[in-house]
């Protein structure tokens, strides 16, 4: 092994990729919106304001961390960066403008469409590239996993190679065995997973490495960064871990309110005709009631009614869980729970305050006794009000037990710690892509 060992982290070429979009793109949406929405001819300040622009989108974009080769890589943080940079951008050209006369001549419709379709395309031309970079083995990241103190699902290490990651596992706790590995494989991160206490001459060599520049995880970190949940052992006691998890304060209330009552309206508005539909078919293969009205666990563990268009029959056999082709479900039934119709009266419980568009889900307060007693933390996912959607839903497949109940409490922790605007807007595009793909929530 060399004695300077360099991380790769994301590729180069990815981050110079990003930089030339930043640069280049405010000038080129500037000449494509004159072209288009103009009839004056060019003036020579619109040059200067598209270059300007640009060196300072690069500029602010460096400041903010988006070219760091160890950049949280998540949709939410690239939509965050692109916003706040054009924003800080923006501000900072209307104070030139104002300096200089010969900008605040401009037509003021391109620039107006200029700021506002430039962030959405230097977004698109991002994520363009991230997901080409991911499709070719160039981009793959090498990780080691250090110990078996969790062991990683089949889902988890999908999830991990669709984004050409790959894992590499040490059981063994000697620092020869772990040594030969790391010139083997020459790992971007190093994952600490131990299940018991590590000797002195393993915690001496795993300092090494770090002197090094190997990247040393806890397996909590790798789980937040990697894998976007919260990491739960079944033993855990260290209660410090709760210190970040806090339901939300008055702001992101307010915002998150603002949104659900927005939302909520226009999708009752335009999903009328498909709620009209779906009772004309309910009555049609079931008759029996419409709705169907159960109690569910919402916030501080207070029970509420959560209401869906029935999709069993009635009186069907009790079982809390549903299976493949359950002879309990009328056909139109299996085509709502499919394309979740069945979950838009929900929006009621969204527009009285029982729910959130998005957040952890509803769960059966039949099923939520037995989950805290089984599952540490589970507690904690009730500091919020449930959604019709969630991170784990659109992350984690339907589960029926209560190890998988246990995996997606991990995706709700992370969507209460690190709750922002910018999460919200990437659950909503996840389930949009879920709903399409018709893929169950």
């Amino acid at each position: 092994m060399t004695e300077k060992y360099i991380p790769r982290y994301q590729s180069i070429r990815v981050l110079w990729s990003y930089r030339l979009v930043d640069l280049c793109v405010p000038f080129t949406m500037l000449s494509l919106v004159h072209f288009f929405f103009s009839i004056q001819p060019w003036k020579e300040p619109y040059t200067w304001l598209g270059i300007m622009a640009g060196l300072f989108f690069v500029v602010f974009t460096q400041l903010l961390g988006g070219y760091s080769r160890y950049a949280e890589r998540s949709i939410a943080k690239k939509i965050e960066i692109v916003f706040k940079t054009w924003a800080f951008n923006v501000l900072l050209l209307i104070f030139i403008a104002y300096l200089n006369a010969a900008v605040l001549s401009l037509a003021r419709s391109v620039i107006l469409v200029w700021v506002v379709l430039t962030p959405f395309v230097i977004l698109s031309f991002k994520l363009l590239i991230n997901y080409k970079s991911r499709s070719t083995q160039n981009g793959r990241t090498e990780i080691l996993v250090l110990g078996k103190g969790y062991c990683f699902n089949a889902f988890e290490l999908a999830q991990l190679d669709r984004h050409n990651i790959r894992l590499h596992t040490i059981d063994e706790y000697d620092e020869a065995v772990l040594r030969a590995k790391v010139e083997t494989i020459s790992p971007d991160f190093l994952v600490i997973n131990l299940d018991k206490k590590a000797e002195p001459r393993l915690v001496r060599e795993l300092t090494h490495l770090d002197l090094k520049g190997v990247q040393l995880l806890a397996l909590h970190h790798f789980m937040e960064s990697f894998l976007r949940k919260c990491y739960i052992s079944y033993d855990s006691t260290e209660l410090g871990y709760l210190e970040s998890i806090r339901s939300y304060n008055r702001v992101n209330y307010l915002i998150k309110r603002i949104v659900d009552i927005f939302v909520c309206l226009s999708l009752a508005v335009f999903t009328s005709p498909v709620m009209l539909y779906a009772i004309y078919k309910i009555r049609q293969e079931s008759p029996g009631a419409i709705l169907f009205k159960q109690s569910r666990v919402g916030l501080n563990g207070k029970n509420f009614q959560a209401i869906k268009f029935r999709s069993m029959h009635e009186n069907s056999v009790f079982n809390p869980y549903t299976q493949e082709e359950d002879p309990r479900i009328f056909p139109f039934g299996n085509t709502m729970r499919r394309t979740r119709i069945d979950e838009l009266p929900q929006l009621w419980n969204v527009f009285v305050g029982d729910m959130h568009l998005f957040g952890p889900r509803t769960e059966w307060d039949i099923l939520v006794e037995g989950y805290e007693k089984d599952i540490p933390y589970y507690h904690e996912r009730h500091l919020v009000r449930p959604g019709i959607s969630g991170w784990a839903q659109v992350l984690y497949p339907y589960g029926a037990n209560t190890e998988d109940a246990r995996q997606k409490l991990m995706y709700d922790l992370y969507y209460i710690k690190h709750w922002s605007i910018w999460l919200e807007i990437e659950t909503l595009i996840r389930t949009v892509l879920v709903v399409l793909g018709r893929k169950g929530l």
